[in-house]
């Protein structure tokens, strides 16, 4: 009886040692690793499209001016209406200059009359002459007085046309076409006072219509290296479509070009002023407001993309989760491209057909493994189309 109750207390002991050492093995394994989502970095198309905040400005900005001084007899428009170039804009009391052109004419008559006798008698000076009738020096005499009759009719001829023009300028017209502003100068004030130019007005053409905005310095070293690929055009003046997004939010319905690209980068901001033209018949875009002007490149083939979501920030970049082929993380710092439809175009740092974590980043550690699982096939938009 003493031999079974020894027996039962060793075998109690032996399950008690055994449960022990099963659980301090358990605590030397661990957990195991962590489950995350990945998605295979693959090839495919997208749209190259670089957006800038961009300023609308005038094409041409005129002031129109009183040439010739009087009073303002009339003004021939409505405030802030559209004006073609040749528009009579304003009238000024014409008076004056049409007594002044009678004078000048008259003077031209007199001068003619003068001239005509002039070349009457240097001609009959010269047949006496010729007759030896008359000496050498009256016939000069006679081709001096002819010579300065002439001069005189140039003279008068030159009045004549100044003071036409002058009477011109007593109906303003428009230098341009365009979008006239406020008349500056209300009707019966005396204008072109002690020789100045008096501002009556200024006309902004609207149609077509400047839009600037500025790329960085990074920017137009990458548009050179689409240039040497042969995927933008040499010739960027005049091929690269510009489109709008006005202030609300809404797409502005006209396309325009790059017509300006500076030759110079601004220091300061390392940034290069570029121009496009865009068209503007209704008037929509109005000078000094501002717009997202959209360039329109080449779409960009062969790309490397990764969903937009497993990309992760960085002082000074971003970086990337990789799931190397044994399950172990790795942090990748890569430099990222285009962004269209959820696809993060990866310029450098990753290649095709590596593993990058979407999900589980936080469960994810470098140098620790994690169990992969691609994402299902709806979690990776599909906007992007695969190349080849």
């Amino acid at each position: 009886m003493k031999g079974r109750r020894v027996q039962g207390w060793i075998g109690g002991a032996a399950l008690i040692a055994g449960a022990l050492a099963c659980g301090r093995s358990e605590e030397l394994a661990g957990p195991p690793p962590p489950e995350v989502l990945v998605a295979t970095a693959r090839l495919g198309t997208v749209p190259d499209h670089r957006e800038y905040v961009g300023n609308v400005r005038a094409m041409n900005r005129v002031e129109v001016r009183a040439r010739v001084r009087g009073y303002l007899l009339a003004q021939r428009f409505e405030d802030g209406q559209r004006v073609a170039a040749g528009d009579v804009l304003f009238e000024i009391d014409p008076s004056h200059y049409k007594a002044v052109l009678g004078e000048v004419k008259g003077q031209l008559a007199r001068a003619e009359a003068t001239a005509r006798r002039a070349d009457h008698d240097f001609t009959r000076a010269r047949e006496l002459y010729d007759a030896k009738v008359v000496s050498v020096s009256m016939l000069d005499q006679r081709r001096a007085e002819r010579d300065a009759a002439r001069a005189e009719v140039v003279a008068a001829e030159a009045a004549v046309r100044a003071a036409d023009l002058d009477l011109s300028y007593c109906t303003v017209r428009a230098p341009i076409g365009g979008r006239i502003g406020r008349a500056l100068v209300d009707v019966g004030n005396l204008v072109g006072e002690s020789g100045q130019d008096t501002v009556l007005a200024e006309i902004v053409q609207v149609h077509p219509i400047h839009v600037y905005f500025a790329p960085t310095e990074r920017e137009r070293l990458e548009v050179l290296r689409g240039v040497r690929e042969g995927r933008i055009p040499a010739e960027r003046v005049g091929a690269i479509p510009i489109r709008l997004v006005l202030g609300d939010g809404s797409s502005y319905d006209q396309e325009g070009v790059v017509d300006y690209v500076d030759p110079t980068v601004e220091p300061t901001r390392g940034t290069i002023t570029v121009r496009a033209l865009m068209p503007n018949p209704d008037g929509v875009l109005k000078p000094g407001e501002f717009v997202r002007a959209i360039a329109v490149f080449p779409d960009i083939r062969d790309a490397v993309l990764v969903p937009q979501r497993s990309l992760l920030d960085q002082q000074g970049g971003s970086y990337v989760l990789v799931v190397k082929d044994d399950g172990t993380v790795e942090q990748r710092e890569v430099q990222i491209g285009v962004l269209h439809d959820g696809m993060q175009q990866v310029k450098e740092g990753l290649a095709v057909g590596e593993r990058v974590v979407t999900d589980g980043v936080q469960k994810a550690r470098p140098g620790k493994k994690v169990v992969a699982k691609p994402i299902p096939e709806t979690g990776a938009s599909g906007a992007a189309a695969p190349a080849g």
